[in-house]
């Protein structure tokens, strides 16, 4: 008998304290992240989009795909550089009118929710919490069934 999988947790079940409105810190980058420092720099200007003081820079990396970053508008700390590539095309037609925006969140959230394929493969829906000065924290993962995968 195949096991029930717990629903999606809400936005409001991860509620941001405090929504950050001064000046955004200019980011922090590491070596790996300077190759995207104008995307980043950018994506860091704007109002708090994310967790009540981040945002989350994007850019192409591709056709059907996004690298983002997070970045904290408080201390200007980058967290991580990923790319994420939309769901298969054959899932998408099959629930047309059902698909969820690649990328999810709130400012008043610390809930991030993830629809795609992390790095073109393990297709499915990720839920994720930001930890301050740790970064994502995956709270649920569900896979699309193998026939979806890459």
């Amino acid at each position: 008998m195949a096991q029930e999988q717990a629903p999606r947790p809400t936005f409001s079940d991860y509620p941001a304290r405090h929504i950050y409105t001064g000046k955004p810190a200019p980011p922090i980058l590491s070596k790996e992240q300077r190759m995207f420092r104008t995307m980043i720099r950018m994506g860091a200007r704007k109002p708090v989009e994310f967790g009540g003081h981040y945002t989350v820079p994007r850019w192409g990396c591709g056709t059907s795909c996004s690298e983002y970053a997070i970045v904290d508008s408080i201390t200007g700390r980058v967290y991580g550089s990923s790319g994420v590539s939309e769901l298969p095309y054959t899932w998408e037609q099959e629930h047309e009118g059902q698909v969820p925006e690649r990328m999810e969140f709130r400012p008043n959230s610390r809930l991030i929710k993830i629809n795609g394929c992390p790095g073109e493969r393990d297709c499915g829906f990720y839920d994720y919490l930001i930890v301050d000065g740790k970064g994502l924290k995956l709270l649920r993962k569900q896979l699309l069934p193998s026939e979806y995968q890459y």
